[in-house]
């Protein structure tokens, strides 16, 4: 079903992420996944081969939360493969306190939302080319994210900064990117739609202080290690042609909030074309 697809997924060496890659490449796919450090990465990639039997899966490393690096990822990867039939954006990163990136942004923003904003950019004519051709991406319930406002004024959240207030803003700045994309991509053969990945066990808890870290990993090791959503917005022919959903358990749910998000996404994406200099 996959054969002869190639598939490049961020966050791919744990979490929602190495199970999309895991999925795909138990289809035949052809699957590069992104991580932040080449040796882990590279180890990741070496156990799906094993798990899989698929030999075509390849790691690339790359720091999301610098602009640089994802503009040298997209690069590296256009170098390699002349086709990409699925962009799945799962990478995310959770800190306690606000952090700034070498580009001054906030870390959680830069890493969980922007990146995936700017890497989707740069490889749009690859995947307008590849049609037809995926970006599916993480981001949340939908009951909770219609509670979420973006401040526009205050993106990096400089002003009463909280992790749950920077990883809810970056979860919904992401769906509406994905919603915005499916308008402007409409028709071409390129989809894009968004979903909440269930209770899967990540890394995520490896980044808090050690005081949060082992109740964290504790719990983690109760969860699923596989997101069956995610894996099946990747591969599955029945959603062919279906975009700018946010699904929930493989189904398309209701997105609605109280504003207009159809405005406040064309606003983001001109805000963080600026930011990453496309605009």
């Amino acid at each position: 079903m996959m054969k002869e697809k190639v598939c490049l997924v961020t966050g791919g060496t744990s979490g929602v992420g190495r199970s999309i890659a895991v999925g795909c490449a138990r289809e035949g796919a052809t699957v590069v996944i992104v991580g932040s450090d080449q040796t882990r990465a590279d180890a990741a990639a070496r156990g799906m081969r094993e798990v899989t039997g698929n030999r075509q899966i390849e790691a690339l490393q790359a720091d999301l939360s610098v602009m640089d690096s994802v503009r040298a990822l997209a690069e590296k990867f256009k170098t390699r493969y002349r086709q990409l039939h699925v962009l799945s954006l799962n990478a995310a990163t959770l800190t306690l306190n606000r952090r700034t990136t070498a580009d001054g942004y906030e870390s959680m923003f830069a890493t969980n939302y922007l990146s995936h904003f700017f890497i989707t950019n740069l490889l749009l004519d690859l995947l307008r080319r590849s049609a037809p051709s995926r970006v599916i991406a993480v981001s949340g319930l939908p009951g909770s994210l219609v509670r979420v406002q973006l401040d526009m004024d205050d993106l990096m959240l400089k002003n009463r900064f909280s992790a749950l207030k920077a990883t809810a803003r970056a979860a919904l700045a992401k769906a509406l990117f994905i919603f915005e994309l499916a308008r402007r991509t409409e028709g071409s053969g390129v989809t894009a739609n968004t979903f909440h990945p269930g209770l899967v066990r990540s890394g995520l808890p490896n980044r808090l202080p050690w005081y949060l870290k082992l109740p964290a990993q504790v719990a983690m090791t109760l969860f699923p290690t596989e997101s069956d959503t995610g894996v099946f917005l990747a591969t599955s022919p029945e959603v062919e042609g279906l975009t700018g959903r946010i699904f929930v358990g493989r189904k398309p749910a209701d997105f609605r909030p109280a504003y207009d998000a159809e405005g406040v996404a064309a606003r983001l994406w001109e805000s963080s074309a600026r930011l990453v200099g496309i605009a």
